[in-house]
């Protein structure tokens, strides 16, 4: 497991870090697309199992009817919006890809809020970190995937992956 991250450190930013390793972003995007998986709520989940935080069923239900209407009614007009850019105009058009990219970091804005929303959700001490937070990482995971669908094996393909 990377290690390098400092234990206090933000959703956010352990959200960038781990997105951007090898495979993660287009495995995450996949999940997205075919299962309905929140990105946001996965890193999430990975997050708190990061911090030696078990994530619970009634914590993991609060969580997701708080980012609901956030979620829905912005983040993923959003990203509906940038998407059908790409796909009505294609990327050669550089004055449509400058409107595409500023829907984009709108977009990243957005998400960046939602996950203020769940860091905010559950209070963390760091004094109680435990030495288990892969296996932790694997079960909140897990507990989040599971009723969407998704197979074991993808969830240990991700945790692979950040490895």
């Amino acid at each position: 497991m990377h290690r390098p991250l400092s234990i206090d450190i933000s959703l956010w930013d352990f959200s960038l870090h781990y997105y951007a390793c090898a495979g993660v972003s287009p495995l995450c995007l996949r999940l997205q697309d075919e299962y309905g998986v929140n990105v946001n709520v996965l890193l999430w989940a990975l997050w708190l199992g990061y911090r030696g935080v078990r994530l619970e069923p009634a914590p993991l239900a609060q969580a997701l009817r708080k980012i609901h209407s956030w979620d829905q009614h912005y983040v993923l007009p959003l990203r509906q919006l940038r998407r059908r850019m790409k796909v009505e105009f294609g990327v050669a058009d550089e004055s449509i890809e400058v409107v595409r990219t500023q829907i984009k970091q709108a977009e990243l804005l957005a998400e960046k809020h939602l996950q203020q929303i769940l860091q905010a959700q559950i209070s963390i001490d760091t004094a109680l970190v435990q030495v288990t937070a892969t296996a932790l990482m694997a079960d909140n995971l897990w507990l989040y995937l599971q009723p969407l669908g998704v197979s074991k094996r993808r969830v240990e393909e991700l945790l692979a992956l950040l490895n």
